[in-house]
């Protein structure tokens, strides 16, 4: 017998391990369709503060942390959330005293159950934030995202790119123009603001010709590769399928949904008034909690199972 039980759990261990081997990999869906579910779930989050539709969110995003691969990055979150958050309740119980249930006095200032909760939901919806933006980059691949969009809005995705490239182009050319004025004797940290103002501005000016000079650069290359100057081959070009019609629909749909909602004072929810069983749940929450669940099962169960490329034992 003890020889049996032995073998059924190294057998179990076993299958264990093997289960681990897998994850899901949700880059096969369209650009466009990650997009909206990304959108959906942000409005969610930043213009309501109901604890159910909150949960639901959460469903969504815990849901996406086990089936995907990169887990260890939403733990690190974590970690470095953890002292925010203390800070962001502690703040806000010292500065809002807003609420009817009184936990106790000190200092002669009121600290209210009501605010404590506040602080703890707005933490909670921070955290949502920060995860949805990485399961969008889990969800999306940078190449794939930016070929589709400059082929639907070229200008606007071009200015994009520029920008996001300019602001660390920049930091790290004023940096290395620090350095070099710095060797050659020009003293930067001084005492009067006046006189620290004058030693950068030639440094300013030569980042300034530099970015000038740039621009122009980017400009003729887009000249010559015929930027805007007609329609361009795709090579690679994207195709919707059954699974993102449905969730581009469910996505629509619940933004609509939502926004009735919102003008029929369906979802209205205030934790400082008196929180009653209709605010806090109804017919109009209820539908919003099953669209965001079946968005995720139709995300989940549609997804790609692949294989880790590196498995030790």
């Amino acid at each position: 017998m003890q020889i049996c039980n032995e073998d059924s759990s190294n057998i179990c261990l076993y299958e264990k391990k093997e289960k681990n081997k897998y994850y899901r990999s949700f880059k096969e869906y369209h650009v466009l369709t990650s997009s909206l579910v990304f959108m959906s779930m942000l409005i969610l989050i930043f213009s309501n503060d109901n604890p159910i539709i909150l949960g639901s969110v959460y469903i969504f995003i815990i849901s996406i942390i086990i089936c995907c691969k990169e887990k260890e990055r939403f733990k690190k979150v974590i970690l470095y959330f953890i002292p925010v958050a203390l800070l962001l309740v502690i703040l806000n119980m010292f500065f809002v005293s807003a609420g009817s249930t009184t936990l106790f006095y000190l200092f002669h200032k009121r600290f209210t159950l009501e605010s404590v909760i506040y602080a703890v939901v707005m933490t909670f919806k921070l955290l949502a934030v920060i995860y949805l933006f990485i399961i969008l980059e889990i969800m999306v691949d940078s190449d794939r995202a930016v070929s589709y969009f400059s082929s639907v809005m070229p200008k606007s995705t071009l200015m994009l790119m520029i920008s996001f490239k300019l602001v660390p182009t920049m930091k790290n050319r004023f940096k290395s123009l620090k350095e070099i004025y710095e060797v050659r004797g020009v003293v930067f940290n001084k005492k009067k603001s006046k006189e620290k103002t004058a030693s950068y501005v030639p440094v300013l000016s030569i980042l300034l010709e530099d970015s000038l000079e740039g621009s122009f650069d980017i400009g003729e290359a887009a000249y010559v590769r015929g930027f805007l100057s007609g329609k361009r081959s795709v090579y690679d070009r994207q195709k919707f399928c059954g699974r993102d019609f449905k969730i581009i629909a469910l996505s629509i749909a619940l933004i609509i949904f939502y926004c009735a909602a919102q003008f029929k004072n369906w979802v209205q929810f205030n934790i400082y008034d008196e929180v009653t069983v209709i605010n806090f749940i109804n017919t109009g929450i209820a539908i919003i909690f099953t669209f965001i669940i079946v968005i995720t099962l139709i995300l989940i169960f549609n997804s790609e199972e692949k294989k880790h490329d590196i498995y030790r034992n």
